[in-house]
């Protein structure tokens, strides 16, 4: 778009493409700088259509989503086809891009990291919402390494870039069945392939160590129907 395009001809080239959502009237009876926020706001709406009306967006800029891409590998392990996945552990961006670049075909975005990371044992003092953030940047770390991968790459390498699926600790899932479905929604927006829920009583222990509770074997089951149902 034209940056020298004034307020008049932009309302009028959104108009057209009927993404404004205001009459000329009523756009006669605004401000100019009212005017350009109902446009701004038009152009918003705009792009959100385009996007959700292409469901493949993610799909075609990283060749398959992450889900997908652990379901190929895990598949061709079932088959024999390929060997048993090593998932090195990654628990920010930096060392996400790090496994990334190091060619392996998966990680795993470990709670004990997360927690260590933020100076703290792994005994779930770390919250939802910090893991949530560490996901978010793994996601982003896995993305730019598959970006780097492919503009640095072999000569010969073609395709678009695929960034390696995460499997996110989920820990008990933060609370009760409902923290359950909160927890893979979150994940499943923050871009991770996979979710690892526990058994034990929350607040939980680190799994490497001694001491550990778990619930009874039907809320067990109830957090695995849980996660199955928000999937």
């Amino acid at each position: 778009m034209n940056i020298n395009m004034n307020i008049k001809t932009l309302f009028n080239s959104i108009e057209k493409i009927g993404a404004l959502r205001y009459s000329t009237a009523s756009m006669k009876s605004t401000t100019p700088s009212v005017r350009f926020t109902h446009a701004y706001y038009a152009i918003c709406v705009l792009v959100v259509e385009i996007l959700l009306h292409t469901p493949t967006l993610f799909a075609s800029a990283f060749g398959c989503p992450p889900p997908e891409r652990l379901r190929r590998l895990l598949h061709a392990t079932d088959s024999g086809e390929a060997p048993i996945i090593l998932l090195p552990c990654c628990y920010d961006g930096l060392t996400a891009r790090l496994v990334g670049l190091a060619g392996f075909n998966a990680t795993f975005m470990t709670g004990f990291g997360v927690s260590g990371a933020n100076g703290y044992p792994d005994t779930q003092l770390v919250s939802f919402n910090e893991m949530l953030s560490a996901a978010n940047s793994v996601a982003e770390g896995l993305s730019s390494a598959a970006l780097e991968l492919v503009k640095y790459g072999e000569p010969d390498q073609t395709g678009p870039p695929v960034a390696i699926p995460c499997i996110a600790d989920g820990d008990t899932g933060y609370g009760n069945a409902i923290n359950v479905k909160r927890t893979v929604f979150g994940y499943a927006r923050a871009g991770m392939a996979g979710m690892m829920i526990e058994d034990q009583v929350a607040p939980k222990r680190c799994g490497h160590v001694a001491g550990k509770s778990v619930v009874p074997f039907d809320e067990a089951m109830k957090r695995v129907q849980a996660a199955c149902d928000a999937r």
